[in-house]
């Protein structure tokens, strides 16, 4: 299961926004309004697991005002009428778009690895943040069990590419079969360690830290334990005081 460039979903990745969306759910129960941002939402798959988990557990999403930012124009004509309040713009730029401290919650799910400048977009995060609120932050682990296998037989780590026009080179025959056709554009790559300091340097509070992936066996075996080698990483971190 890939998220391709363009932002569309393939099923199976709903296990990045888990942490995220059980946030959400938990402040609106105490919360007249709940602000979000979704930065790099892509088709917005992430508010659509949310709909569907506040369904099964009862908790109404009337006090949740919702906000996505994309630099894809197809995406803002497919959230047309869908009560998301969808922004055309360069990730890079939403600091002006926003009062400081807007924000309850923003959610940048696997969008830090695609930008050359990760410090000023934190820092802009940062910016946009309520005091108390929150970001729920995932990115794909390099250090990653496959990745370190894929590295001690000398392949190339499925978090990192080494072109701009394709995917799969230094992945292998069988690897090359999934990672195939356009680079999906890695540009930055983290490990738990390298994350962690790079959030505390910038200043937010590291309120949790959860392994997974994209299967529910990635859950079980990363989300408490092992976390620097599960494949993805995700963290709940707030302003520093």
């Amino acid at each position: 299961m890939v998220l391709s460039q363009a932002g569309e979903y393939t099923p199976g990745r709903e296990a990045r926004w888990y942490e995220g969306n059980e946030l959400i759910l938990k402040l609106l129960q105490t919360k007249k309004r709940v602000k979000v941002l979704d930065v790099g939402s892509g088709e917005t798959t992430g508010y659509r697991f949310l709909v569907d988990k506040s369904v099964k557990s009862g908790i109404s999403l009337a006090g949740l005002e919702y906000h996505a930012v994309d630099n894809n124009p197809k995406i803002q004509v497919l959230l047309k009428d869908t009560g998301i309040i969808f922004h055309l713009a360069d990730l890079m730029q939403i600091d002006t778009m926003f009062a400081e401290g807007f924000f309850d919650v923003i959610i940048a799910s696997e969008i830090i690895e695609h930008l050359v400048d990760t410090d000023k977009f934190i820092v802009t995060l940062g910016k946009l943040l309520a005091q108390d609120g929150y970001i729920y932050l995932t990115t794909p682990n390099l250090a990653s069990w496959h990745g370190r296998l894929m590295l001690l037989f000398g392949y190339q780590p499925l978090a990192s590419e080494v072109s701009s026009e394709r995917a799969e080179f230094g992945k292998g025959n069988i690897l090359a079969k999934y990672y195939h056709g356009k680079a999906i554009m890695h540009v930055r790559v983290f490990t738990l360690r390298a994350l962690l300091d790079f959030l505390k340097y910038h200043g937010f509070c590291i309120e949790a830290v959860w392994g997974g992936g994209y299967r529910k066996i990635d859950s079980l075996l990363f989300k408490k334990l092992f976390i620097g080698l599960s494949p993805i990483i995700k963290v709940l971190i707030k302003k520093g005081n």
